[in-house]
């Protein structure tokens, strides 16, 4: 899986791409083109490159040098289709000249940028020859044609065409001149061939350099935290991004996460309004952030590599496919249930399991679920409305409304008295907290009747 299908599974990621502050199209293609890693080793090592890029981010004394570089990668376009074509032996144009000279200039300049604040963390191939031979007058600007340095016939020929007595005669020596110009664009593409995997090389390492500074900028921005690798995870103080920015336009705050679980079946329950939807999309966002090698929106976060996260959170009708909700949620079950079969690590996030059927059937499938996932260690986490669930596992439960004495809720409100703290729990019974909330909106007594 690469970022870019990771949003199908993720909406939050879509505000964490929107906000981050990524310089160059180079760094955008990079991020999208980003695998889902399920090797602990590599995740390290990226980590350890962000936590250095956050370092020098964030040191005064760097500012300005990062700035420039920032500024320098904004210009630095993608040229692989010139450098395919270069490793094809096809003839490179001026324009395809002009992009190879700009991309070695901005990549000299960023290199002298990190030797100046000490970087070495970022190792770029040296360009000086590729610039030599396409700034033949050393002018050190990135403006490409044929120059007339570059041989002395063609300096003759042009200033024949100066000199030139009539259009016939001018024409007749911009042909020769042509000509001599069409062999110096081969010979530079000759010259320029053994020098493509280094230019690659180049552009992979500048826009992983954006992607770098484009993380550490999210990282201090979200006082996120180096997630630490392990056989559990446990979060504390987690947040979500996204929901925290629309409650904090509001006046609110969102109420962070405590959560932690191991390869185990967890069911957690809660009241309507009880925040449960929002903590599994916010321990989804965690693990694809993890993986994708972003820190976390988190005080601290340990953190076990998945295989493959599958979801099942809110309402996954299809319209095109003409399936129901029930047809897609238990199709997503399945799905689940074969990946564990196969071995897969899998964390599953299923929200109200079994919620738009009958609810006899539903507590039997949710029970037998849970059993299934203790059976083929599948990591799931499962919450529900149903009470009377038949199934040994570990149980959570959302603390909820939390009213004292005279106090006036309205629909406004009434977030202020939900406590979305996690606590355990052995009680088979769901919290019955719809009526008071009916009643605290003040809604006809009539329809409450019991």
């Amino acid at each position: 899986m690469l970022f870019k299908n990771a949003f199908e599974q993720n909406a939050a990621l879509h505000y964490v791409y929107e906000h981050l502050q990524l310089t160059s199209n180079l760094g955008r293609h990079y991020l999208l083109s980003l695998p889902f890693c399920t090797d602990a080793k590599a995740l390290n090592e990226e980590f350890d490159l962000l936590e250095q890029t956050i370092a020098i981010a964030n040191d005064e004394a760097c500012r300005t040098k990062i700035t420039h570089i920032r500024t320098n990668l904004h210009q630095i376009n993608d040229i692989r289709p010139t450098l395919s074509a270069l490793n094809d032996g096809i003839t490179l144009d001026d324009i395809q000249l002009f992009e190879i000279k700009k991309t070695a200039i901005l990549t000299r300049k960023i290199a002298d940028d990190l030797k100046a604040i000490h970087c070495g963390i970022f190792p770029l191939e040296n360009m000086d020859r590729v610039v030599a031979m396409l700034d033949p007058e050393h002018t050190n600007i990135p403006h490409f044609y044929i120059y007339s340095a570059y041989d002395h016939e063609l300096a003759a020929w042009r200033e024949r065409i100066d000199q030139a007595k009539s259009a016939t005669e001018a024409e007749e020596y911009r042909f020769l001149a042509q000509q001599v110009e069409d062999r110096i664009r081969t010979k530079l593409t000759n010259q320029l061939q053994p020098y493509s995997a280094a230019i690659s090389h180049n552009l992979d390492t500048l826009a992983h350099l954006d992607l770098l500074l484009a993380k550490a900028r999210l990282a201090t921005e979200w006082s996120a935290c180096r997630p630490v690798i392990g056989q559990e995870t446990r979060l504390t103080q987690l947040f979500n991004p996204e929901v925290d920015h629309a409650l904090k336009e509001r006046g609110r705050a969102f109420q962070p996460i405590d959560i932690r679980f191991t390869n185990e079946a967890v069911l957690i329950t809660g009241a309507n309004m009880a925040g449960k939807s929002v903590l599994l999309k916010t321990v989804s966002l965690a693990q694809y952030l993890f993986q994708f090698g972003f820190c976390l929106p988190a005080k601290t976060a340990t953190m076990t590599v998945v295989d493959e996260i599958i979801s099942s959170i809110g309402d996954q009708q299809s319209e095109t496919s003409g399936l129901s909700s029930f047809a897609v949620e238990i199709l997503t079950i399945d799905r689940i249930i074969q990946a564990g079969r196969q071995g897969h690590k899998v964390l599953a996030l299923v929200d109200e399991l079994a919620r738009t059927t009958n609810p006899e059937e539903g507590k039997i499938l949710v029970g037998n679920y849970l059993r299934l996932a203790e059976k083929l260690h599948i990591t799931t986490l499962v919450t529900t409305h149903y009470s009377g669930i038949r199934a040994t596992c570990r149980r959570l439960r959302v603390k909820g409304l939390q009213l004292k004495e005279d106090q006036v809720v309205t629909i406004g409100n009434i977030s202020d008295y939900m406590d979305y703290s996690l606590v355990e729990t052995d009680a088979d019974e769901v919290p019955m907290e719809a009526f008071n909330i009916a009643r605290l909106f003040g809604v006809d007594e009539e329809l409450l009747a019991q």
